[in-house]
């Protein structure tokens, strides 16, 4: 097989393994009718209003979320549902096109370093086996452009292409201004070490500036960023809570946490480092492993983009939450440094064992190859199952679909959260919106959430009608064990309220009548074995005796 051949061999091979991770991927999710992604339930519920704008009208959740994505991702949802694609199918789709692109650029970056096509395999297999096993790039939120946004603008940067390569950075702008954060870094550093085509860097850096004052023009008014002293006094933001960034153990915070450590923290990752730590090594033996002489210059992109990352990871720590999460500006370069070095170092001892054994080269590939496919299959057992999650009361969805667009639900319930997406339907708040990170829209759900709490286990008529006509509440829907003290105490979203919660459990403990469970009965429109949904008109009327 000439070089020409193994190249598209191997590309082609890239390509069927990114498509091959998406087919299990789409096991999970088109499970059920009633399967959506868990980060979904944010950003794509509201995109509904695209096929019917009657939905979530005057609905501050549904207002927040639309407002904090960039407009990119509005437009390829709304160029879908133009095509009749409706979002959260779209959303279910999204990632195979993103993995195919994500497993090209993988390749070809791999390529730009060591151009032997089995290494640029290498790299995309490793880091569909890592993307597979997270929920970001199955996502399908702004995220999820992460991969392909970066690495397209990676490989036109290391081809000194400058058109693509702002192309690529406008694009970051437009779907995840984040990834335009370490692009502009690295673009730095090349200027600052780089003494040919300067002008490139140059031109690059005013794209991404451009860009940059461009979003933040369009985001100044949006939200107010909750300051670092503020979150410090929330438990949403400590363990257990809803958004856990304070971390006692300060190897967990500064290295591992999921929110503020620099390194991954997935299981697999300490095995797939242990092959790209052997690089460095193998780079000081060329005697021995006489591959390595095919690593070109291009490799020190990878020591850019670690630098650039680490600044970064370091600024956002110190501008809390200014720049949104640390682990954002690390965690995912990590992931695809580690898959080009493993890609690079399996190839090189791949060669030295053939240097011995050439007839066994082809079954050597192929055992590497088996053993990492592995989990496209073990991936529907895993149990995170790729953060898809399945509401299981069919009838409840339907019900409410049924009733008008501009109806409001109270509820505790974790059903809540599968409402506004399975129903089409507003909820006062739930946990899956319960995003503390801009204080004018939290301190608003806040406020709702303790107040929902209080009035669901009070004892006053008059509270309960204050309430109700407080927050315009046409439904109210309560899991059958509301009443018992274990449903709050063992709730650690609820427990978050203080001291609504604590004095809930207290009356709870003390035996008292609440006027929703003497009413439970009386103003119920819709039952399950597990729900009872309740009338709010029927709750002001109806007297209790």
């Amino acid at each position: 097989m000439n070089n020409k051949k193994k190249y598209y061999f191997w590309l082609v091979a890239s390509i069927i393994v990114a498509i091959l991770f998406s087919f299990s991927g789409f096991g999970l999710a088109f499970d059920s009718p009633y399967t959506i992604q868990d980060d979904a339930r944010q950003h794509v519920f509201w995109l509904q209003r695209l096929s019917d704008r009657d939905l979530f009208t005057g609905d501050l959740i549904a207002d927040y979320f639309s407002s904090v994505v960039p407009n990119g991702y509005k437009f390829v949802y709304w160029l879908a549902n133009v095509v009749g694609i409706k979002p959260f199918l779209f959303n279910k789709l999204l990632p195979l096109f993103l993995g195919v692109g994500t497993s090209i650029f993988a390749f070809l970056i791999t390529l730009e370093i060591f151009p032997i096509p089995l290494a640029g395999f290498f790299a995309s297999l490793l880091l569909n086996q890592n993307l597979w096993m997270l929920d970001d790039l199955v996502s399908g939120t702004p995220r999820a452009f992460f991969w392909v946004l970066f690495l397209g603008f990676i490989y036109y940067l290391l081809r000194q292409n400058l058109l693509f390569c702002s192309l690529f950075i406008a694009l970051q702008g437009l779907f995840y201004p984040q990834v335009l954060l370490i692009s502009a870094g690295i673009l730095s550093l090349n200027l600052i070490t780089q003494k040919q085509k300067r002008y490139f860097y140059i031109i690059g850096l005013i794209v991404a500036i451009a860009v940059m004052a461009m979003y933040k023009l369009q985001t100044a008014d949006s939200h107010e960023v909750i300051s670092l002293e503020l979150a410090k006094q929330l438990p949403e933001f400590y363990e257990g809570g809803r958004n856990t960034f304070f971390l006692d153990n300060f190897f967990s915070f500064w290295l591992i946490g999921q929110r503020s450590g620099y390194f991954p923290r997935e299981w697999q990752y300490l095995l797939l480092c242990s092959f790209g730590l052997l690089l460095p090594f193998l780079l000081k033996s060329p005697k021995n492993f006489p591959t390595v002489r095919y690593i070109k210059p291009q490799m020190e992109i990878i020591g850019t983009i670690l630098v650039a990352s680490l600044s970064l990871f370091c600024l956002s720590h110190l501008l809390l939450f200014k720049l949104h999460l640390p682990s954002r500006y690390t965690q995912n370069t990590w992931r695809i440094v580690i898959a080009i070095a493993d890609g690079i170092t399996l190839t090189i001892i791949i060669d030295k064992i053939s240097q011995y054994q050439k007839k066994m080269r082809p079954f050597i590939i192929i055992i590497i190859i088996t053993a990492l496919l592995y989990p496209t299959y073990a991936v529907q057992s895993y149990p995170y199952r790729l953060g898809y999650v399945t509401g299981e009361v069919p009838e409840l969805y339907q019900f409410l679909e049924q009733q008008p667009k501009d109806i409001l639900i109270a509820s505790l319930s974790k059903e809540a959260d599968f409402i506004p997406s399975l129903a089409k339907r507003s909820v006062l708040v739930s946990e899956e919106y319960s995003i503390p990170y801009h204080w004018d829209y939290y301190q608003q759900i806040r406020q709702r959430a303790k107040d929902l709490i209080q009035a669901q286990y009070s004892s006053s008529q008059a509270e309960i009608e204050h309430f109700i006509k407080q927050y315009k509440i046409d439904l109210w829907l309560l899991d059958k064990d509301t009443f018992n003290s274990e449903y709050l105490s063992k709730n650690s979203w609820l427990n978050q309220f203080q001291p609504e919660t604590k004095n809930a459990i207290a009356k709870l403990q003390d035996n008292n009548k609440f006027i929703l469970n003497n009413k439970s009965d009386r103003c119920s429109v819709f039952q399950t074995a597990k729900l009872n949904l309740l009338d709010a008109r029927c709750l002001i009327s109806v007297q209790t005796h």
